[in-house]
């Protein structure tokens, strides 16, 4: 299930469930399924138990997606594939002739076929959500380095703010995100880390989703490198009024870049930044503002949100909440 599915969360479920199948949900899918639902696998098609999954399949089922390999090849290795057939389904005729080869190719709205599908296919029973189970205790993507020290942020935007729409700048924490956030429906998760990693998307989008839907609460996650290519729109945030919490993950620098540069044993250059006083910038710009470094003190800053409508920046102490997630 890819974006062209987002429309259609109903039928996405139904025809998953009479199918009872194994599904992978791209970034842009993300909660079209719901929050926690058995045959979602999420977008994991980067690790090699559903890379197996994928390649033992007789069937794959392509609803609305690229294939593309920022969502199935985020490891840029070329290893996600298939042998047996390729069902693509796509609004746009160019799509269905990119990265993978159907054996068969549909130019059709998902949603109508979301619905047509699920009118007309006897339930199955495949032993999807004991597959997925498997799957999912294979995977521990709880427990793998890169990601556990971002599994309490995401479990407690969970708690705090399970309604919001969460927009991601390129940082660590939403790399994290990807495969880790989960949301109740979808349009509720987007970021820039999903292909061209355009540093400062952050704020500006999470702007734009606030302007489209004023009854929901907005959080931006940012790094503090990015919000730097944005500083402005803060006034523009403050200027909207709308209830938007903007995460900076404060650690100091271009800490993606800075890791690549350390594991390739390249020395550092432009990455280690002295990142500004945001306690001071919050109060230029009239925005309220909260210092974090664990998940409790994150939570409590969330519920401010719930009592005024300005802009909310929560700076966290990104060493001190990786060594106290260590």
């Amino acid at each position: 299930m890819g974006g062209g599915s987002a429309s259609a969360p109903q039928a996405a479920r139904a025809l998953v469930e009479r199918l009872d199948a194994p599904t992978l949900t791209t970034i842009n899918a993300r909660g079209v399924l719901g929050h926690h639902h058995p045959l979602d696998l999420g977008c994991t098609a980067t690790f090699a138990p559903i890379r197996e999954l994928a390649r033992d399949a007789d069937v794959i089922l392509a609803l609305g997606t690229e294939l593309g390999e920022t969502d199935y090849d985020q490891v840029f290795d070329g290893g996600f594939g298939f042998t047996g057939k390729l069902i693509r389904v796509d609004i746009d005729s160019q799509q269905l002739a990119r990265n993978h080869f159907a054996s068969l190719a549909m130019v059709a709205d998902v949603s109508l076929t979301l619905d047509a599908l699920a009118e007309c296919t006897t339930p199955a029973h495949r032993q999807g959500a004991d597959i997925c189970h498997g799957l999912r205790q294979r995977l521990d993507l709880e427990q793998q380095p890169d990601l556990a020290p971002y599994v309490s942020l995401f479990e407690t935007l969970d708690a705090s703010v399970p309604e919001a729409i969460i927009v991601g700048d390129s940082t660590g924490p939403v790399y994290a995100g990807n495969f880790l956030a989960r949301r109740s429906e979808p349009r509720r998760w987007f970021n820039a880390a999903t292909g061209f990693g355009t540093l400062g998307y952050g704020l500006p989008a999470a702007l734009g989703a606030s302007i489209a839907r004023p009854d929901l609460p907005v959080v931006a996650i940012v790094g503090d490198g990015g919000l730097q290519f944005v500083l402005g729109e803060l006034a523009t945030a403050r200027d909207l009024n709308h209830p938007i919490a903007i995460v900076v993950w404060n650690n100091d620098g271009y800490d993606e870049i800075r890791r690549y540069m350390t594991h390739d044993k390249v020395e550092h250059l432009g990455v280690d930044l002295k990142a500004p006083d945001f306690r001071s910038l919050s109060e230029a710009f009239h925005c309220r503002y909260a210092a974090v470094s664990a998940p409790d003190a994150l939570g409590d800053a969330l519920e401010m949100l719930q009592h005024a409508h300005s802009p909310l920046l929560i700076e966290v102490d990104a060493l001190r909440w990786m060594n106290g997630a260590a």
